[in-house]
């Protein structure tokens, strides 16, 4: 039985990393990676990067489906919860990236502790990715980024600046948005530095070298983010703790952005791992259309059909749904726009 999101045994992780490594190649090498070495208790998963093994094989191995993203994934279950296992080969600039994500996740567990603020981002943690959820603002492939990125955003400051790093445990959130709402285009966050002047729209640095850009959003998608943490601010009002705040933010479906709503639709994970994996070239194509809304959310139901949804300007709306038909075909997706 698979545990619920959140409940992995504390030794998970390292069990789901032993039986990946019982049936690697004896050349490769596995670590875990993710949430479940900075924020455990709260882990929907266990992430491993497998390097230098076949994918094929591996996912055969391991009783696992293999998703055909680049880099590839396996998805399944492993020691009785769910897992996400990356296999990079090479070293192009990729799989350089994804070899760093082990010490980028130990580094910010490390940074956490050191400055004690490990239970303060225990406890928001879950708050701010419900915050993520509710307004669609998350996953690398739909022109966000990842869990890891946010939780960089919620940890640099919570050990940097001067009002979050004096917040107590389940009071960190409101404090957070309105940090969060007072950033710009030109914010660079990182554990050595908060501040503006940065080339990027928004530059979330990576703990581990070399130096990278976590977030990597286009210009527009940084101006929604803030709009977002504003809007959540206004939205919270006075609440002072956690659960409070987030109560108080609606989710996207409840509060749609203004526009034309695209709703492209799949019928199974494996078409949805196709289209996480490429669906940022066709976002960006869409931003030369005008001001574009990417939901970075899946909204998958019970038999694993799934909708991404997309809100264009309505005097665009036409050369939207002809450009996502035209690149659905491109690309061979097996999805189609309502």
């Amino acid at each position: 039985m698979t545990p619920p999101a959140g409940d992995h045994p504390p030794d998970v992780a390292a069990r789901v990393l032993e039986r990946v490594r019982s049936v690697a190649d004896p050349r490769a090498v596995a670590e875990a990676f993710g949430s479940s070495i900075y924020a455990p208790a709260h882990a929907d998963d266990v992430d491993v990067l497998v390097s230098n093994d076949d994918p094929a094989r591996l996912a055969t191995a391991l009783g696992l489906t293999l998703l055909p993203t680049l880099p590839p994934r396996l998805h399944g279950v492993l020691e009785g919860t769910r897992v996400d296992v990356t296999v990079v080969t090479g070293d192009d600039e990729v799989a350089r990236r994804m070899r760093c994500g082990p010490r980028d996740a130990a580094m910010l567990a490390a940074e956490l502790r050191d400055h004690g603020r490990d239970e303060v981002f225990q406890a928001a943690w879950p708050h701010v990715r419900r915050f993520v959820r509710a307004r669609a603002l998350g996953r690398n492939g739909l022109g966000w980024f990842g869990s890891f990125g946010w939780a960089l955003l919620l940890a640099v400051p919570l050990v940097r600046d001067r009002e979050l790093r004096e917040v107590p445990a389940g009071a960190a959130l409101p404090a957070w948005l309105r940090w969060l709402s007072r950033l710009s285009l030109g914010a660079r966050i990182g554990f050595d530095a908060i501040r503006q002047g940065d080339p990027a729209p928004l530059y979330i640095a990576a703990p581990a070298p070399p130096p990278r850009d976590v977030a990597r959003l286009t210009k527009p998608a940084a101006a929604v983010l803030f709009a977002e943490a504003r809007a959540a601010v206004r939205a919270s009002g006075d609440a002072a703790a956690d659960a409070d705040a987030i109560d108080r933010i609606a989710d996207i479906a409840d509060d749609p952005p203004s526009g034309t709503t695209l709703v492209v639709t799949g019928s199974d994970e494996h078409t949805r791992g196709r289209y996480d994996g490429v669906a940022r070239g066709v976002l960006r194509e869409l931003e030369a259309l005008g001001a574009i809304r990417s939901w970075g959310r899946f909204d998958v139901a019970a038999d694993g059909s799934w909708q991404h949804r997309i809100t264009v300007p309505p005097h665009r709306a036409r050369s939207a749904r002809e450009l996502v038909t035209s690149w659905l075909a491109l690309n061979s997706i097996d999805a189609f726009l309502e």
